[in-house]
C-alpha cells in the first residue's frame, strides 16, 4: 500500500462508512463501530455480520473467518450516509417482515454504493476489485443462467457453486476452450448431484462464459 492508501487506512475512525471486498468477490458496505491505533471493527450494512481489521486494511469476518480487504474509504454524500446509518440502526433492531423491507432510499443505496466506491479506490486495490467483479459475474451466470436458484423444479442454492467459482475463473483465464469449460461445468454439477438437465445445459453455459471472458479484454 503506498503512502496515500496507508494514510487513509490509518485515519479510519468510529462512525466511518467503508467498502470491502471478500476473497470470494462479494462486497461489504461497512460501518466502523470501534477503532484503536492498531485495529478497527466494522459491521456489514444491512446483514450485521462483523469484521475485525488491522490498519493495513486486511481483516476477517468474526462469524466464519472469511477474509475481507478494505478497498475504499471514500466519504459517501451526506444524504446517503444518513440513509446508511438509519438502515444500520433499523437492521440492528432485527425487524420482522414487513418492517424489514427496504425503503426507496435504502434500495437506491444498496444498488448504487458499489459503483460509487469502486470509482474511488485506495491505490493498489484495482486488480483485487477487478478480480472480484469477474468472480461475481461468473457466479451470477452459474446461478441465474445455467442452474437457476429460483427454478420451479430442482432449484439450486444461491450459494451452490461458491466453492467452484474461483477455480472456474482460473480456468477461463487460461483461455480454455468452450469444450474444456463445458467439461468443468459437468464435473462440478456431478459433484453437487445436480439433475440431468443441468448437465445438458453445460455446452450453452460454457459458450456464454467464453463470451463473458472475451468482454473482459
Amino acid at each position: 500500500m503506498i503512502a496515500s492508501g496507508a494514510q487513509a487506512l490509518a485515519a479510519i475512525k468510529t462512525g466511518d462508512l467503508i467498502f470491502g471486498i471478500r476473497d470470494d468477490g462479494r462486497t461489504d458496505l461497512l460501518l466502523v463501530y470501534d477503532a484503536n491505533a492498531s485495529n478497527f471493527w466494522a459491521r456489514n450494512i444491512p446483514n450485521e455480520s462483523t469484521y475485525k481489521f488491522g490498519r493495513d486494511g486486511e481483516g476477517r469476518r468474526i462469524e466464519d473467518d472469511r477474509q475481507c480487504t478494505i478497498v475504499s474509504t471514500a466519504a459517501l454524500p451526506p444524504e446517503q450516509y444518513q440513509v446508511a446509518i438509519a438502515l444500520d440502526r433499523r437492521m440492528g433492531s432485527k425487524p420482522e417482515y414487513p418492517d424489514s423491507r427496504l425503503t426507496k432510499d435504502e434500495m437506491q443505496l444498496i444498488l448504487t454504493h458499489a459503483r460509487f466506491f469502486e470509482e474511488r479506490l485506495l491505490p493498489g486495490t484495482e486488480a483485487l476489485v477487478k478480480r472480484g467483479q469477474k468472480l461475481r459475474a461468473v457466479g451470477s451466470m452459474l446461478t441465474l443462467e445455467w442452474d437457476p436458484f429460483n427454478a420451479t423444479e430442482n432449484p439450486s442454492s444461491v450459494f451452490e457453486y461458491d466453492d467452484h467459482v474461483s477455480d472456474l475463473l482460473a480456468l477461463l483465464d487460461t483461455h480454455a476452450s468452450k469444450n474444456e469449460v463445458a467439461r468443468f461445468l459437468r464435473m462440478i454439477a456431478g459433484l453437487r448431484n445436480r439433475p440431468p438437465h443441468v448437465l445438458e445445459r453445460a455446452d450453452a453455459a460454457a459458450a456464454s462464459l467464453v463470451q463473458l471472458r472475451e468482454s473482459w479484454s
